[in-house]
């Protein structure tokens, strides 16, 4: 789809600057859209997929719709990667992250008061922490400023034996809970379970579409503009590939189920650093360029620590949503300021 749309777009660079700023505009806009369209089909029908199954829905929210949502990231690093757009990777990352806590939820807050009481496990909210800490800390001290195989190894590992001592704890509740019963997969069930494949399969495709025309027209523009790549993933690229993080969490806000809503924000932030981020940095090294990455990794320590600290049971209001935003703001302004 990149070379496509490039074998299309090449000719107008020559021609009228403005169409072709209006083409790149049009691509970005048209990734966003697919990118949302296939996040939103892919987190329902994957939450279809695992309530046919029975997974409790904190687990569907940590697993199942995280590893859905962070679809459009991981996606659109992989197109990056092979576009030689490599700069939008680490700003995409820590910027969704940053996006995930402090624009949607503190959206999803100003809908509705949460009260986290027993929403989400305090071992789940550590883990996150610490993950958090030790990929900024490693990308900040490290010499050469890149994230190479080794590192995305370790991260792919933890990610998968994340998921599956996730998977095996919930089977396990699961099997004692429906120990005086065996369950049945009716004729219906086998049928949704089968729409959701397919479904599945469809947005994927439709994710694969959407990440290559965002890189296309964001990677251009970048170039047009003279602005550094990862600026441009740390926001546009950003907020565009959590879109369906938006529309799930404000979906599941208006529906109450606030145990998936964090669940989902934790478990998305965990496979935007150990599944993105390992994926790409074995695909890489991707490189990090801008002049003050330290903006951009201590604003994601700040948000992740309080997201953290308020799951301990804190009853979180309107003005715990004004404050995430207002931390977003800040964050999105300094970093333009200084990194542009």
């Amino acid at each position: 789809m990149y070379q496509f749309l490039s074998n299309i777009c090449t000719p107008l660079q020559s021609g009228s600057t403005n169409l072709y700023v209006s083409v790149l505009i049009i691509a970005m806009l048209l990734g966003f859209y697919l990118l949302t369209k296939g996040g939103d089909i892919l987190s329902d029908h994957c939450s279809n997929l695992a309530n046919s199954i029975g997974v409790p829905s904190v687990v569907v929210g940590l697993t199942i719709v995280s590893v859905a949502t962070s679809a459009p990231e991981l996606f659109t690093s992989i197109s990056a990667i092979t576009s030689d757009a490599q700069g939008l990777i680490i700003g995409n990352i820590v910027g969704s992250n940053i996006a995930n806590i402090g624009l949607i939820l503190g959206i999803s807050l100003i809908i509705s008061p949460i009260n986290t009481k027993n929403a989400v496990s305090n071992k789940q909210g550590f883990v996150l922490l610490v993950l958090s800490l030790a990929f900024t800390i490693y990308l900040f001290l490290n010499p050469s400023k890149t994230l190479g195989h080794i590192p995305g190894s370790f991260l792919l590992l933890f990610i998968f034996l994340y998921l599956f001592l996730i998977t095996k704890n919930a089977l396990s509740e699961r099997k004692v809970e429906l120990s005086a019963e065996k369950p049945k997969l009716s004729h219906e069930n086998s049928n949704t379970v089968a729409v959701s494949i397919l479904m599945i399969v469809l947005a994927t495709i439709t994710l694969w579409l959407g990440s290559d025309t965002l890189v296309f027209g964001a990677k251009n523009l970048a170039l047009m503009v003279g602005v550094p790549q990862e600026l441009i993933g740390f926001t546009l690229v950003a907020i565009g590939t959590s879109l369906p993080e938006l529309a799930a969490s404000i979906s599941l806000t208006k529906k109450k189920e606030f145990s998936m809503l964090l669940g989902n924000i934790l478990g998305s932030n965990l496979f935007n650093i150990g599944l993105v981020g390992g994926a790409a940095g074995i695909m890489g090294p991707i490189n990090v360029s801008t002049k003050y990455p330290w903006i951009d990794y201590l604003s994601l320590i700040i948000l992740t620590t309080i997201f953290v600290f308020w799951l301990r049971g804190k009853k979180l209001a309107k003005l715990n949503g004004v404050i995430l935003l207002t931390i977003y703001l800040i964050t999105t302004i300094v970093t333009w300021y200084y990194n542009s």
